[in-house]
């Protein structure tokens, strides 16, 4: 299945996006920011629920990212980030969603030297967050991360009860690779555990979120690569503005594969 990404808060400052949503029968992988769980009310939450739901749209949720250390050594930082992430958990469970995703937030630069502590600190968060979740699936996701040993390591402790997204544009600029062309070996090693994908595209430079074929991500050693795979995978569009979909929207339809169920 395949899904857009749509920050609530989009739906507030610029409501052509729920028309585009509704109009093209989009499924919204919906951002519930801080702003989107501090600002709307749960009669909102509700309220837009409805819009998607009575429109027939699945929804999936992506939890909030800013400022969250899930695995901070920190213990008040911490403490605040399992907060806010079982707030928005349940908050988000009036959207129905079919699933959740949350950024795994491995930083070498700040915890290469205490990264068992980090672990065990990841680990218990995400424990706690699997507690609120329910049935649907909790996607952990790639940002900063250099390699996908740490995702292995924390979904090999969590007994198979959380997944993996990979997002192949942090992969392309965050991870470099772009300069190591190394997307093979983290196919490789999250594929146990792979879940979901987050495609958009950049040249490299930056976390640019552009429409696929706009950038240099290798779309079709990826397209290779899900041909052959026999487990089934779904998938967030991230375009950032509309001409962004659209150009996505074309790449699709040219024949490009990447199509999902």
């Amino acid at each position: 299945m395949a899904f857009v990404n749509l920050p609530l808060r989009y739906i507030e400052e610029h409501p052509n996006y729920l028309d585009l949503f509704l109009t093209r029968k989009l499924c919204p992988e919906l951002g519930l920011d801080a702003l989107a769980l501090d600002a709307f009310s749960p009669e909102w939450h509700k309220r837009t629920a409805r819009i998607f739901h009575d429109a027939g749209l699945t929804c999936a949720v992506h939890l909030p990212f800013f400022d969250l250390r899930p695995g901070s050594l920190d213990r008040v930082i911490l403490n605040a980030s399992r907060e806010r992430l079982l707030h928005a958990v349940d908050t988000a469970r009036v959207y129905a969603p079919a699933h959740f995703i949350a950024h795994l937030d491995y930083n070498s630069v700040i915890y290469s030297h205490f990264e068992e502590t980090w672990l065990e600190n990841s680990m218990r968060t995400w424990e706690l967050v699997l507690d609120h979740t329910g049935d649907a699936p909790l996607y952990l996701e790639n940002v900063f991360e250099l390699s996908p040993d740490q995702h292995v390591r924390v979904l090999q402790g969590l007994g198979g009860k959380a997944k993996a997204c990979l997002d192949v544009g942090h992969w392309h600029c965050f991870a470099k690779g772009f300069e190591r062309g190394n997307l093979a070996q983290w196919l490789s090693a999250l594929d146990p555990f792979l879940g979901h994908l987050h495609l958009h595209d950049n040249d490299g430079s930056a976390d640019q979120h552009l429409g696929l074929g706009l950038g240099t991500i290798p779309w079709d050693e990826l397209r290779a690569w899900l041909e052959n795979r026999k487990a089934p995978v779904s998938a967030t569009f991230e375009p950032h503005t509309e001409e962004d979909f659209l150009a996505t929207e074309a790449y699709l339809q040219n024949g490009s594969g990447l199509l999902f169920p």
